[in-house]
C-alpha cells in the first residue's frame, strides 16, 4: 500500500503516524459530543484524551514489543521509539487507557460507568479510523489467500510480506468496527442504565477481534496460545459478568406465613 505519504529523502511523512493521530482526534471529537449530550463538560474528554491517549500509546507499544519481536527490539532498543513505522496493539492501548482512565476519573470525582459510556463510542470510532493506518502500512496483515479481493503489498517499507496475495484483514476489521460503532452508538442513545454502552463495546470488540484472529497472518502467540484471542475471551467474559452483576434486580415474591 502506501506506508509513506511524502518522501523528501531526508524526511518522510509516514501514513501510520498520520492516521493514528487522526484516529485519536476523531475519537475525542465524537466522545466530546457524547459528553455534551449527557450534560458533562466536553473539556473533560479533551483533558483525558491528551493524558489517556499518551498512556494508551505507551501500552500499545509495549504490548507489541513484548509479544511480537522482543529479540528484534532488544537488539535495537531505539527502534522501540519509532512508532511511526507501525507496531501498536489495541489490547495494550486499552489496558494503558483503562489504567489512566481509572486514575483520571477518581481524581475528577466522576462516575466510572458514566464516563466510560461517553468514551466508548468515540473509542470504537477511533479504532475504525485507525485501521486505515494498518492498511496503508501493512500492519496486522492477513493470511495468504486466492480470493479475488486479496491485496498484495509491493512497497519494501511495508510491514507485510511482499508480492503475496493476502486477506485484507485490515478492511475486514474496519468494517466490523464500523458495525460495532453503530451498535455502541445506538445503545448509548437508548440505554437507561450507565455502563450499557461500555459493555456493548467490550462484547462487540471482543467477539470481532476473536474471530478475525483466525485470518491474521502474524498473530502473537505465547505458549501455544494466540494472545489476542485469549484476551478477547476474557474481555467478553468480564463484560457479561459485569452486565449480570449490574442488571436491574428482579422483584421477588413475598411469602407470608
Amino acid at each position: 500500500m502506501y506506508p509513506v505519504l511524502i518522501d523528501l529523502g531526508w524526511w518522510q511523512l509516514r501514513s501510520y503516524g498520520v492516521f493514528v493521530v487522526v484516529a485519536v482526534v476523531v475519537g475525542a471529537w465524537w466522545s466530546a459530543r457524547e459528553a455534551r449530550r449527557k450534560g458533562l463538560d466536553p473539556a473533560l474528554v479533551y483533558d483525558f484524551a491528551s493524558f489517556g491517549g499518551l498512556a494508551g500509546l505507551v501500552g500499545a507499544r509495549l504490548y507489541y514489543v513484548l509479544l511480537s519481536q522482543p529479540g528484534y527490539y532488544l537488539a535495537r532498543p531505539l527502534e522501540i521509539l519509532a512508532i511511526w513505522h507501525g507496531g501498536l496493539a489495541v489490547h495494550g492501548a486499552l489496558l494503558g487507557g483503562l489504567l489512566a482512565g481509572v486514575w483520571f476519573i477518581r481524581r475528577r470525582g466522576l462516575s466510572f460507568w458514566r464516563f466510560a459510556d461517553i468514551a466508548a463510542p468515540g473509542l470504537i470510532l477511533g479504532q475504525t479510523v485507525g485501521q486505515i493506518a494498518c492498511l496503508l502500512n501493512g500492519d496486522t496483515y492477513g493470511k495468504p489467500t486466492t480470493l479475488p479481493w486479496a491485496i498484495t503489498f509491493t512497497d519494501p517499507r511495508a510491514m507485510a510480506p511482499l508480492g503475496v496475495p493476502l486477506h485484507p484483514i485490515e478492511i475486514y476489521e474496519l468494517l466490523a468496527y464500523l458495525a460495532a460503532f453503530l451498535l455502541v452508538w445506538r445503545v448509548s442513545r437508548r440505554a437507561t442504565q450507565d455502563g450499557a454502552a461500555t459493555l456493548a463495546y467490550a462484547v462487540g470488540y471482543g467477539i470481532t477481534r476473536f474471530g478475525l484472529e483466525f485470518l491474521r497472518g502474524d498473530p502473537p502467540v505465547m505458549a501455544g496460545i494466540v494472545v489476542p484471542q485469549a484476551i478477547s475471551v476474557l474481555l467478553v467474559a468480564a463484560a457479561l459478568g459485569a452486565w449480570w452483576a449490574r442488571r436491574p434486580a428482579r422483584l421477588m415474591p413475598v411469602v407470608r406465613g
